[in-house]
């Protein structure tokens, strides 16, 4: 292993570690810059693309946009290319916070703070994994779902399961047999790893994705569901390549339209107990927190400064290592190919991969 892998790998976990905290209390951080207006109780307002952007100025990503088609913002059901935690940002961004998006149940355990906030804004539904004995009980429950929440839209993930392949991977037909009747838009995203990678036990800041919008599929067009899911694979082909494939040089920065949403009084109430409940959680976990840390800190006696300044250095270098812009697919292909890394510790843009902008 190379030096410059090993100080890599050695100085991930910061970033990695501090974007899952920020995930974790994002409902505290994104009210605190007022992206979420959890104090205005009437007139318009959008919290779950209040939310997105918000996630987005604290990690300083950029999104771009590829070719001329604009959002479909009518009543729909989005398909999305499944890469990472990254998702949950720049998913809910480039929607406009126009959708509902379909869960695991399961990370309501691992996100409660954040999530509990989706779903007193009805803008997420949460469904166990697993067989579905009764398919049309389930699409009628989905349907519930969507007529109770003020968003137009439903956002699936037809892959089934996260890849960060360089290839797009065949479409799952569970879904996509609830949205044969259904208009759908496909919207691809290149390099939501690079902002956070579960897979990798890697985040960044300073990132930039690549965002795709299809034309919507008339589904009322196919005389047969398995004419509309070859005519769905094909266009998912083609975004695929045309987002995957774009020079970054030059693609506009997307410029989100804000919902005109007016939320009823129990979403505004319940939108600001979740916002003083997570507040209050984070001013107590902060405390806690302090106390260990010095109780920790103190253990090394006169030695403490050292400790401290040796820490201090150790974040230090690793929030400039992992502040590079990167492309997360070269620098995945690279880590498959040895021998061709650069040597430099100093040099971890290149090891990384080429700049994204």
């Amino acid at each position: 292993m190379t030096l410059a892998r090993l100080i890599a790998k050695a100085t991930k976990w910061p970033t990695f570690l501090g974007s899952i905290l920020l995930l974790y209390w994002s409902v505290v951080f994104v009210a605190l810059s007022y992206h979420i207006k959890w104090l205005k109780l009437k007139g318009r307002r959008n919290d779950v693309l209040g939310w997105a952007a918000g996630m987005k100025w604290w990690i300083r990503c950029r999104v771009l946009k590829v070719g001329t088609q604009e959002l479909y913002r009518g009543q729909c059901v989005y398909l999305f290319n499944h890469r990472s935690w990254g998702d949950f940002i720049v998913d809910q961004y480039v929607t406009e916070g126009r959708s509902l998006f379909m869960s695991r149940l399961a990370v309501l355990g691992v996100f409660p703070t954040f999530v509990s906030a989706l779903v007193v804004l009805k803008s997420i539904i949460l469904f166990k994994r697993g067989s579905v004995a009764d398919k049309e009980k389930f699409n009628r429950w989905i349907d519930e779902q969507r007529a109770a929440s003020p968003q137009p839209g439903l956002s699936v993930y037809p892959e089934g399961h996260r890849s960060t392949l360089g290839e797009p991977l065949p479409l799952k037909r569970g879904m996509l047999h609830y949205a044969f009747s259904r208009k759908l838009p496909i919207v691809i995203g290149a390099n939501k790893e690079a902002i956070i990678s579960e897979k990798h036990c890697t985040a960044r800041l300073n990132q930039t994705a690549v965002v795709g919008y299809s034309a919507p599929i008339m589904t009322a067009n196919y005389p047969s569901f398995d004419a509309f899911w070859e005519e769905v694979q094909e266009a998912w082909n083609a975004q695929w390549a045309a987002v995957f494939g774009a020079d970054w040089d030059g693609l506009p920065e997307l410029a989100p339209q804000e919902p005109d949403t007016e939320y009823p009084a129990s979403i505004t109430l319940g939108m600001l107990g979740v916002v003083v409940a997570n507040m209050a959680l984070f001013c107590l976990t902060c405390w806690l927190s302090f106390r260990f840390w010095r109780w920790l800190f103190a253990l090394f006696g006169p030695a403490q400064p050292v400790a401290l300044a040796a820490a201090a250095g150790y974040l230090a270098l690793a929030f400039w290592l992992y502040s590079r812009p990167v492309n997360a697919l070269q620098l995945h292909a690279e880590k498959r190919r040895p021998g061709q890394l650069a040597q430099s510790a100093t040099n971890v843009a290149a090891l990384d991969g080429k700049k994204a902008s």
